[in-house]
């Protein structure tokens, strides 16, 4: 039963470890476009 319940601590803790990696890519490859969209916007004016 320990064995069991430290395993399903582990994957739980990898689980949440892997969103988290995610949201961050996601967030990064968000930022980058937003800010050449602004230098285009201000080059275009």
């Amino acid at each position: 039963m320990n064995l069991i319940g430290i395993g399903i601590i582990i994957e739980l803790v990898l689980l949440i470890g892997v969103l988290f990696w995610i949201r961050n890519l996601k967030n990064q490859s968000n930022r980058q476009p937003s800010l050449s969209k602004k230098i285009i916007k201000n080059l275009k004016f």
